[in-house]
């Protein structure tokens, strides 16, 4: 780990990150990093699991995050003429 000692984040106070981890994070997700924090610190108290890397499990949350914002504006239901939907 790197940035300094680790701090204690997430409701069960199981995720370890240093500042410098944790800034780096919230400036690459800033609108999600505290709900993947929550989400993971849930399911390792759930499970009994760790990781070596916090950082890194949590840029993998965020690479397999489905709750992304949802797109805007109204989806294309438009055919082709002899096509239906």
């Amino acid at each position: 780990m790197s940035g300094g000692p680790s701090a204690p984040y997430g409701r069960y106070g199981n995720i370890f990150l240093s500042q410098t981890e944790y800034d780096e994070l919230q400036a690459e997700y800033p609108d999600r990093l505290e709900r993947f924090i929550e989400e993971m610190s849930r399911y390792l108290a759930a499970n009994g699991k760790s990781y070596q890397n916090y950082a890194a499990a949590l840029r993998i949350w965020a690479g397999n995050d489905k709750k992304e914002a949802p797109k805007k504006g109204i989806p294309d239901y438009s055919c082709k003429e002899g096509e239906s939907l």
